[in-house]
């Protein structure tokens, strides 16, 4: 397990000494752990003493900060992380501990799951295709509910798929895709489909089958199971979509959208850097090598095409959430209420 360290930077560059209360449950906030931190212009640090998934307030006169770290501390979980703490354009703050997004927990470790299980979640849900989940399927983390909600997106599927140092898969993938390169238009086809992932994320936003499983998603949190951990494989495009609807509804402003998409490629970089090493064992063709890299980067033009599309069809997040995933503008200031400090 990674030893979690909380890192403070405060805005007001405080400098003394400040009182931090820690708490494993984020509604209550009922203090845990009550403690003396010394601040040099703002930022201080020192590790949990509670041991497991914990929130801290800290006062300073009128000022209270409630915050935790972003990123779950469990190392098979590469992007598992928190999206608390999001300013909206009210000044008000998404609440931490409610809402997780992430890659796939099909490969846990047993420590892992104590870690996970400690969070009690209220909810899981699966954002892959049933031949995805048959293949990894979820190691349950003692989650009160299971669901999987498939928006059929087939190129989100193929740019999540884990390679694996003995699958015949994998090679047979990276054969054909060399075949291709050998000809002046199957180089040109395969720069052309590094631009799939643009036209996926349009169809996120419009198709039925994506619409419904948005829809059914948006139920689970308007019924609070929380808390709720969300996924698709890599937590790079379903995943990124559905924060993107989340944080949207909770009037999070759109760059800090972009912001939380953009955590993917920081936290998802050691893991695609060992899918690619996985490819490179059978090719150094950089035409395959660059589609393949492709599949895996977080672009700004990806999300680009899904709010594209969205604007140019229901014009804000509020008219796609009531008119493509059916919940009322009562249900979006329910979310506002409860998801919202």
């Amino acid at each position: 397990m990674q030893a979690e360290t909380y890192f403070f930077d405060l805005a007001n560059d405080f400098t003394g000494e400040a009182t931090v209360s820690l708490a494993t449950q984020p509604l209550s906030l009922t203090a845990e752990k009550v403690f003396k931190l010394n601040f040099e212009k703002g930022k201080a640090n020192f590790p949990n003493p509670l041991n497991q998934r914990s929130f801290f307030q800290i006062q300073l006169g009128e000022d209270l900060y409630i915050a935790a770290t972003r990123r779950i501390p469990v190392h098979s979980l590469f992007n598992g992380r928190d999206l608390g703490g999001y300013q909206t354009t009210e000044g008000r703050l998404t609440k931490w501990g409610l809402i997780y997004r992430g890659d796939a927990p099909d490969h846990l470790t047993a420590e892992d799951v104590n870690y996970l299980s400690e969070m009690a979640f209220g909810s899981v849900i699966d954002l892959r295709s049933p031949k995805e989940i048959q293949h990894n399927p979820d190691i349950p983390f003692a989650e009160k509910k299971h669901y999987n909600f498939n928006p059929h997106a087939e190129i989100a599927k193929q740019a999540s798929e884990t390679p694996s140092k003995h699958s015949n898969k994998d090679q047979q993938k990276v054969l054909k895709l060399e075949q291709m390169a050998k000809t002046q238009a199957g180089q040109e086809q395969l720069i052309a489909m590094q631009q799939q992932m643009v036209s996926q994320m349009h169809d996120l936003v419009l198709t039925e089958p994506a619409q419904k499983a948005y829809q059914d998603f948006l139920q689970v949190l308007l019924r609070k199971e929380v808390p709720l951990f969300f996924h698709c494989q890599g937590g790079k495009d379903r995943t990124g979509w559905g924060a993107a609807i989340i944080l949207g509804l909770l009037n999070v402003p759109e760059e800090v959208i972009y912001q939380d998409y953009f955590l993917t490629e920081k936290y998802n970089q050691p893991r695609n850097q060992g899918r690619m090493d996985i490819y490179r064992q059978y090719t150094d063709n950089a035409f395959v090598l660059d589609y393949l890299a492709s599949l895996q980067k977080t672009k700004a033009e990806y999300l680009d095409s899904a709010f594209t599309a969205m604007k140019n069809t229901y014009g804000t997040m509020a008219n796609y959430a009531q008119q493509a995933l059916k919940i009322s503008a009562a249900d979006i200031k329910t979310l506002q209420d409860f998801y919202l400090y």
